[in-house]
C-alpha cells in the first residue's frame, strides 16, 4: 500500500526518475548557494546546523508506524514533531496520546483526511488550492479542535496539507490569518527554494515559516520519502534517501554551513527499511542535534 501524493514538479519528482548527482559546475554553483544561505543563518543566530524531524502521518498505516519509529528515535535521544490530520488523530487517538506523553510534538495538520483509499491504493485529497479561502480557514480552525480535544494540548504551529501547491504569498497569508487569530506561533509549509533565499526562519505578517530542505544535488526539491521509495506498490524507502541524506550532511559540515536541515518522511515509508535508520545513525555519528521546532524559533528570537 501507498500513498500518491502529488506535488508540483519542483517540489516532488516521479519515483522512477534517477537522483542526479551534481556536476563540477553545478556543485560550484550550490556550494555558492548553501554559503549564502549560510550567511542568513548566521544572521538569524545559528552557530550550528541543525536537523528538524517531522513526520506526516495521513494514513492508518502511519500510526503503529509512527509509535515504532518514536521509540526509535527515544531511545537514541532524537527528538520528532508529528503533523496528523485531525481524520487520523481521531483514529489513532491512543497511540499519539502515548507519543504527546513521552517527549512528542505536534503541529496542526488541518482536520479532513489527506488520503483516501480506492482501487488498491491511496489517492490524495483535500487540497487547499482547490478549496475556497473560508473552507481553509475552517480546515485549519477544526484541526485546531481536535488536536486540542485528543492530545490535550493547543499546538503552535502548522503544516499545510500536500502544501507545495499552496505557495503565492496571497495562499500564505490566508494561513497566516487564520494561525495568528488562533494565537499560533510558526508555519513549516513552504518549499526548500523560499528557505534558501530567506533564511532558516522567515517572519512574515506575525508568523514564523520554516521552510523545508532538499538535498545537495537538487536543492529546490524537497527530500522526503515518497521521492525515494521503491515504488508505488512498494513504498520502502530507497538506500539512496539515505546516501542523499549523509551526502547533505558532509557537504554542509565541509562547507561550515549553518542553520536547519528540515525534513519530513511518512512513518509506514520509513519503518520497514534501513536506509532512514542509517540517516538518523549518521546524525548520531556526528553529533548533531535535533530540535523542535519552537527551539528554533528560540534561538532565532535571539539573533533578531
Amino acid at each position: 500500500m501507498f500513498k500518491a501524493i502529488r506535488h508540483p514538479i519542483r517540489t516532488m519528482r516521479q519515483w522512477w526518475r534517477k537522483p542526479v548527482e551534481a556536476e563540477p559546475d553545478q556543485r560550484s554553483t550550490n556550494d555558492a548557494l548553501f554559503l549564502g544561505y549560510a550567511r542568513l543563518a548566521r544572521l538569524q543566530g545559528f552557530d550550528r546546523l541543525y536537523v528538524a524531524l517531522s513526520f506526516d502521518c495521513d494514513t492508518p498505516e502511519d500510526i503503529p508506524a509512527a509509535e515504532q519509529l518514536h521509540t526509535w528515535l527515544t531511545q537514541h535521544g532524537m527528538k520528532a514533531t508529528y503533523a496528523v490530520p485531525g481524520a487520523q488523530l481521531q483514529e489513532g487517538a491512543r497511540t499519539y496520546r502515548r507519543l504527546i506523553d513521552v517527549g512528542a510534538d505536534f503541529i496542526n495538520h488541518g482536520a479532513r483526511p489527506h488520503a483516501e483509499w480506492r482501487d488498491g491504493r491511496y489517492w490524495s485529497i483535500t487540497f487547499y488550492n482547490e478549496m475556497t479561502t473560508d473552507e481553509v480557514i475552517q480546515d485549519i480552525r477544526d484541526g485546531h479542535e481536535i488536536c486540542l480535544k485528543v492530545l490535550g494540548r493547543a499546538p503552535i504551529g502548522f503544516r499545510a496539507p500536500h502544501f507545495g501547491y499552496y505557495q503565492s504569498p496571497e495562499q500564505r497569508e490566508v494561513i497566516y490569518s487564520a494561525l495568528r487569530q488562533l494565537g499560533y506561533s510558526y508555519s513549516t509549509s513552504t518549499l526548500p527554494e523560499y528557505g534558501l533565499r530567506c533564511g532558516p526562519v522567515v517572519k512574515e505578517n506575525g508568523i514564523d515559516e520554516i521552510p523545508l530542505s532538499g538535498s545537495y544535488a537538487n536543492p529546490d526539491i524537497i527530500l522526503d520519502s515518497w521521492n525515494y521509495i521503491v515504488s508505488p506498490n512498494e513504498p520502502v524507502l530507497k538506500d539512496e534517501y539515505a546516501a542523499l541524506f549523509i551526502q547533505m550532511v558532509d557537504r554542509m559540515q565541509s562547507l561550515g554551513v549553518t542553520g536547519v536541515l528540515n525534513y519530513y518522511v511518512d512513518p509506514a515509508h520509513v519503518v520497514k527499511g534501513q536506509a532512514f535508520y542509517r540517516a538518523l545513525e549518521y546524525l548520531l555519528q556526528k553529533n548533531i542535534e535535533t530540535v523542535h521546532f519552537g527551539q528554533l524559533l528560540e534561538i532565532a528570537g535571539e539573533g533578531r
